[in-house]
């Protein structure tokens, strides 16, 4: 188990809710519901708690610590597409709330998605299906793309919120249409490499030293998945895309934290300025549709990790593969708990609930 300086007392933490925290950690490792798990938790600028536990598979060669990569899964969306989305925006290179994502494809005929905007993709309520497999064909990847803009619209426009990975990975299209670049590159060089995150990206390479932590054995591939993203219709898109791809590690996630709540207070290193930046923290529906932010799942919605104690404030998002990142500004917190939970290929029940008792030990040991 690693550990690095922490000052939990000084953060507004009672020591012994946070090593309660850290016992539920641990009570996953031992009921494998996953090899390894990375956490971090930082409160008004100070870490409170950050450990490792476990091994990056269950050969028990290499063990995790804060700088072992993890497939973050869906929480690309919140890190990696939605904050391109929004320097896009703030660059003065598109419209979020008025554009049509048809006008971005002129070349195809997309009259289904006529009334659907940027807006509508980010916020889940664009109509698209939440999900559908478009790789286990075997198709390439033009030929996903082109199953993608047939999807027909499953809701009307703006009226319910349904998760989509769908909607995600057209907006990185729309990125990759407006800069020419794939969204890896435009967010390692826009978001990423501005904020110090040496070791995230998509598609890891191996290198001296970088431990990755293993997922599924997948039936489809015919192999242990490590460093190759575990969604499939990203794998088919090459391993770039904007619903899943992303791999990062607890000590990088906790750097964006750090900046995300700095900036939303005052003009910093961030690549987004704070009235760009705050627009993640303010959900962009109304609340009988449910709680989305441009990015972030918030209050009312019932996907947003932290359990019973988190604030109405809060923007959190989870990916498939045992990771959850939340930050909180009513608390000037964040909490980040990365698993390989997918290596064990359950269901995700038990997993869940275990996040859950963590999250309600972190929150729960706030005393100040």
């Amino acid at each position: 188990m690693a550990k690095l300086n922490v000052d939990p007392e000084n953060a507004g933490f009672d020591p012994a809710g946070l090593a309660a925290a850290e016992a539920i950690m641990n009570e996953g490792i031992e009921q494998k519901l996953y090899s390894g798990a990375s956490a971090w938790i930082s409160r008004g600028g100070i870490d409170a708690m950050v450990t490792s536990m476990g091994h990056t598979d269950y050969s028990g060669k290499a063990k995790v610590d804060e700088n072992t990569l993890f497939d973050m899964a869906s929480v690309t969306k919140a890190m990696s597409c939605a904050p391109s989305m929004l320097l896009l925006a703030q660059q003065g290179k598109l419209d979020i709330s008025i554009r049509s994502v048809v006008d971005f494809f002129p070349e195809r005929k997309l009259p289904h998605l006529g009334e659907v905007t940027l807006h509508h993709l980010l916020t889940h309520t664009s109509g698209l299906p939440a999900w559908k497999d478009m790789y286990s064909k075997g198709q390439t990847r033009e030929q996903e793309i082109d199953e993608l803009f047939e999807l027909p619209l499953v809701n009307p426009v703006g009226e319910k919120f349904v998760y989509s990975c769908m909607g995600y990975i057209m907006l990185s299209l729309v990125i990759e249409k407006v800069t020419g670049e794939r969204i890896d590159e435009f967010a390692r060089k826009g978001i990423f490499e501005p904020l110090g995150m040496e070791n995230t990206g998509y598609n890891p390479k191996p290198k001296a030293g970088l431990k990755i932590a293993a997922t599924d054995n997948c039936p489809y591939r015919k192999r242990q998945l490590v460093g190759e993203v575990h969604d499939g219709n990203a794998y088919a898109l090459e391993g770039v895309s904007g619903n899943a791809g992303l791999f990062s590690t607890a000590k990088d996630v906790a750097t964006f934290c750090h900046k995300v709540l700095q900036a939303r207070k005052y003009a910093c290193s961030f690549p987004l300025n704070p009235p760009v930046l705050r627009r993640m923290f303010v959900s962009a529906i109304p609340e009988k549709v449910g709680g989305q932010t441009w990015g972030w799942f918030t209050w009312p919605n019932d996907m947003t990790p932290g359990g019973d104690f988190v604030s109405k404030s809060a923007i959190g998002h989870t990916g498939f593969t045992g990771t959850a990142v939340i930050i909180d500004p009513e608390y000037d917190m964040f909490v980040i708990l990365l698993t390989n939970r997918v290596c064990n290929n359950d269901d995700g029940l038990a997993f869940r609930h275990l996040r859950r008792m963590f999250f309600n030990a972190v929150f729960g040991s706030i005393v100040c």
